[in-house]
């Protein structure tokens, strides 16, 4: 006759042993998504966050022209199963250029950000000042890369007379207003549409 209170600690001691076994795989487990949590977030470097479940990792903040690389480089690193991102809003973005100046508007989601895409295609303008009319949203990111907003400033301000509007909204590149001649017209038209595809360029400049 096996009395109640010792089938409670056969039962018992079968059971410790599994909890035990549990809490060492709930503690590993923790210990693993806190590494890769720390690496992930390393592997950022500042350009945006992560939010970690077990294995799995998810960007969030990852600038767009980003997302591609830092997706790479996360499911590279020791322990990590999936990797996905939150993309972001690409509102519309607005470069204006003439003779005086260049002036950007947009959103982003990250000041740094911002404030490196302006920094290198300022370097761009050939002294021409940089108006900044740019500003911060979350879950926002300009619609236009920083290499792109760089060659197409650079193009536009290479010689005087351009008095041109490039806008970026619901997935179109619209260019308006004046060059100074056909040839700079046609180029510059066809600068948009290697960099964006020539279903997208809308070209409603006119040559001076």
């Amino acid at each position: 006759m096996v009395r109640p209170w010792t089938r409670y600690w056969l039962t018992s001691a079968v059971a410790v042993p599994a909890v035990l076994a549990l809490i060492g795989v709930a503690v590993q487990g923790a210990d693993i998504e806190r590494q890769i949590s720390a690496e992930s977030t390393k592997a950022l470097a500042g350009n945006g966050t992560v939010v970690v479940s077990g294995r799995d990792v998810t960007l969030v903040g990852v600038p767009f022209e980003r997302i591609p690389d830092t997706e790479k480089a996360v499911r590279a690193l020791p322990g990590v199963r999936t990797v996905a991102a939150r993309e972001p809003a690409l509102g519309p973005l607005t470069i204006s250029v003439d003779d005086k100046q260049v002036v950007i508007a947009g959103t982003t989601q990250q000041d740094t950000w911002r404030k490196q895409f302006l920094h290198v295609v300022g370097e761009y303008a050939h002294g021409r000042p940089l108006v900044d009319r740019t500003s911060t949203s979350p879950g926002t990111d300009f619609a236009m890369t920083t290499t792109a907003a760089a060659a197409l400033v650079s193009v536009l301000t290479l010689e005087p007379g351009a008095d041109v509007k490039v806008s970026v909204v619901d997935g179109q590149v619209v260019m308006e207003g004046v060059l100074p001649d056909v040839e700079r017209k046609s180029n510059t038209a066809k600068l948009l549409q290697r960099l964006f595809g020539g279903g997208v360029v809308v070209d409603k400049t006119r040559s001076a």
